[in-house]
């Protein structure tokens, strides 16, 4: 479904030539997720704007469906760390507003019902008529999953979208996600700094190293339904993805096990 061919994307700092990603190509299918996982500095969120159309590549090309990217679609909905709600936007006012801006118009009833069937799928029935400030973090990153997801998008990019969230909060993210995702036939790509999270959301997942970012290492996630932090497979990919990043010279201890790892826990999609 995503086809990445070799991409760079260099950017000029005070006259000093930055390569921020070089030589990148993969391919994702559809229904996959995928991560991209890395310390800072690596070029996660340069190649991300690039799959989104944020940016332009200065080598290569990415193609969705066979069509090159090249600018933002609704086709392609974002979801990054820090929810932009509009604080004068009620929770429905919030997801309908992906909606309003569409091409393709529709209904006042219909759009409504759109918004109500997804506040409800993310887990926040009761709330369409709150505003931002009365919620709490984890609720507004799930009010904008529902903004994200009511446009029906052929795939959902994720810029690092719980990292500012607690271990707790996360988890149950992890499964609204993952029960939409799996439900719909989603294709997801998001980065991370956290192994775990990966692991918990991941079919694949990529391994970034910096100065220029590239793709290190990939490591299929050949693991159940229901992702156990305590069975063997789970700790043994953890291994296997520390050592990746401890290859790489960005490794920090941001990178490494995340508080949440240390809490053995079991996703039901």
């Amino acid at each position: 479904m995503i086809e990445v061919k070799h991409i760079t994307k260099h950017f000029n700092s005070n006259g000093k030539l930055v390569r921020a990603i070089e030589d990148i190509s993969f391919d994702v299918k559809k229904g996959e997720i995928v991560s991209f996982l890395g310390g800072s500095g690596c070029g996660k969120t340069t190649l991300l704007n690039l799959l989104a159309g944020f940016l332009k590549a200065d080598d290569g090309y990415v193609s969705i469906n066979g069509n090159k990217i090249e600018k933002p679609s609704a086709k392609y909905q974002t979801i990054f760390q820090n929810y932009a709600l509009l604080p004068w936007r009620n929770v429905a006012d919030n997801v309908a507003l992906a909606l309003e801006t569409k091409k393709e118009k529709v209904s006042k009833t219909e759009r409504y019902k759109a918004v109500l069937k997804y506040i409800k799928m993310v887990g926040l029935d009761g709330f369409a008529k709150s505003f931002p400030a009365q919620l709490s973090g984890g609720m507004k990153q799930r009010v904008a999953l529902a903004r994200a997801l009511v446009t029906d998008p052929e795939v959902l990019f994720m810029d690092e979208a719980f990292g500012a969230l607690d271990p707790i909060t996360k988890r149950n993210l992890y499964r609204h996600l993952l029960r939409i995702v799996r439900s719909d036939n989603k294709t997801v790509v998001m980065i991370t700094h956290d192994i775990d999270e990966a692991l918990y959301l991941s079919d694949r997942i990529f391994v970034m190293q910096p100065n220029p970012g590239k793709i290190q290492t990939e490591v299929k996630v050949d693991l159940d339904e229901v992702r156990d932090a305590s069975s063997v497979n789970f700790l043994q990919l953890r291994a296997k993805l520390i050592n990746a990043l401890s290859i790489s010279s960005s490794f920090t201890q941001r990178s490494s096990v995340s508080r949440s790892s240390r809490l053995p826990m079991s996703l039901y999609v």
